[in-house]
């Protein structure tokens, strides 16, 4: 058989927007909404189709990298539209609805959806595959790139701050569609597009309009627990005696509320990476200072004593 390497993807790289990004895995679907309906017709077979809008959806799971890489990993990417996200007057499709950024011994991964409308003629640039190798990750030209590991990430959560063995960012956004008729005295060709107060359309297709309804962030981590008997009175309620657990009559890690106020966490949540120089947020547009944990799942076995812990932000 002959030699062909155009079947493989490691010879092509996948941009968004026209930005090159590393991915280990990336997928475009699309999809149009298609029942069969039934009706008093004499007969059981679908002889009548109900055909809707289109919809599109893009996934990527790409690699936190440090060196040359860094700027073309996941993390640039959803850096770049959750900016969008932040401010809705700079967003352009295809648009973030769920990003995790997630970091542990193996290192980090950043797991990402984005939308679009699904219009091929407007969305050229939505999602791109080159077979131009990503310029920053030659290492004679640029820093050489290695992939980060555990080594790299400096993380708080809350007040836990040793023995963390694994913590996750996510960001979750509702891009709602809608549907509109065609106006009257409009083109309807499938090609020529109307502009309205500086919202350009085509009429008459089956591509939503979409709107950015909803942003949301939180995350969770996993640590190890430690209980030290210091005094040898067979318990590990005294001071000093526990780490990352209170075991103690009246503890409690989650963030209680009060009445007539509205309680955060008294320390932030941090995760960071080393760029060489100094620690930089893994989201620099996203401030966790403000937060709740809402879940705290103490685990005994005869292992490793953990302890898992979900939190909520405020989104400034």
């Amino acid at each position: 058989m002959p030699l062909n390497n155009d079947l493989f993807g490691i010879y092509k790289t996948v941009k968004i927007n026209n930005n090159p990004i590393v991915v280990s895995s990336a997928s475009r679907n699309r999809k149009m909404d298609v029942q069969a309906e039934t009706y008093l017709q004499g007969t059981p077979k679908s002889r009548i189709l109900n055909i809707g809008g289109v919809s599109e959806d893009i996934s990527i799971e790409s690699p936190i990298l440090i060196g040359g890489g860094s700027t073309v990993d996941g993390r640039s990417l959803v850096n770049l539209k959750l900016a969008e996200l932040l401010n809705p007057d700079t967003a352009v499709l295809p648009l973030l609805t769920s990003a995790n950024l997630t970091v542990n011994e193996s290192g980090g991964t950043v797991s990402m959806s984005l939308v679009t409308d699904g219009d091929p003629d407007l969305n050229i640039n939505a999602f791109q595959l080159s077979s131009t190798p990503i310029a920053e990750l030659d290492p004679i030209a640029n820093t050489p790139t290695r992939q980060a590991r555990f080594y790299d990430f400096r993380v708080q959560i809350g007040a836990r701050l040793y023995y963390i063995m694994e913590a996750s960012i996510s960001v979750s956004s509702d891009a709602t569609p809608a549907y509109f008729l065609i106006p009257n005295g409009a083109a309807f060709d499938q090609t020529t597009t109307t502009t309205v107060n500086g919202i350009t359309f085509k009429a008459g297709t089956q591509f939503p309009f979409l709107g950015i309804t909803g942003i949301k962030i939180s995350g969770k981590g996993k640590a190890a627990v430690v209980l030290t008997d210091a005094n040898a009175d067979g318990d590990y309620l005294d001071a000093n005696e526990s780490v990352n657990i209170d075991l103690s009559t009246g503890a409690n890690e989650l963030t209680l509320q009060r009445p007539g106020v509205s309680v955060a966490e008294p320390a932030n949540f941090v995760l960071e990476i080393y760029d060489g120089a100094d620690w930089s947020s893994l989201l620099p547009d996203v401030d966790l200072s403000k937060s709740v944990v809402h879940s705290s799942n103490f685990n005994v076995t005869s292992g490793l004593l953990t302890v898992d812990f979900d939190f909520t932000c405020w989104v400034k």
